[in-house]
């Protein structure tokens, strides 16, 4: 089954008008909307957490599955710290997730893709 990660793009009234909607329906005893998703004010938002260096991490992760963080820095032939800071913001949008493992030092994490494909939605 293909897991498809949904990225929006919604106005600040929107958003904040979707929180008010469901406090209201708690407030009433309703079940609230669904407010499930990574929601961004704007296309620059998203450009500016998922750039380029981080979605080939996201496609590394996906396709390559490397044991560790460490491992995934040699795939991508970049520093480690800036690839861990960068799998964080993956961690922190939803697109990934750290495993714990045993490794040959010690305990490892090893970042796992929660999707297949990005959808963009403008709404």
């Amino acid at each position: 089954i293909m897991k498809i990660k949904k990225i929006r793009i919604k106005t600040k009234d929107e958003f904040y008008g979707g929180i008010l909607t469901a406090a209201e329906a708690m407030a009433h005893g309703r079940k609230p909307p669904s407010l499930r998703g990574e929601f961004f004010e704007s296309l620059e938002a998203v450009r500016n957490v998922l750039t380029e260096k981080r979605l080939a991490l996201w496609r590394l992760i996906r396709d390559q599955h490397p044991a560790s963080i460490l491992e995934l820095s040699k795939l991508a032939e970049r520093d480690f710290k800036s690839v861990h800071q960068d799998v964080a913001m993956l961690v922190a949008v939803g697109l990934v997730e750290l495993r714990k493992g045993k490794g040959k030092r010690g305990d490892i994490q090893r970042p796992v893709s929660l999707a297949d494909t990005l959808q963009l939605e403008v709404a």
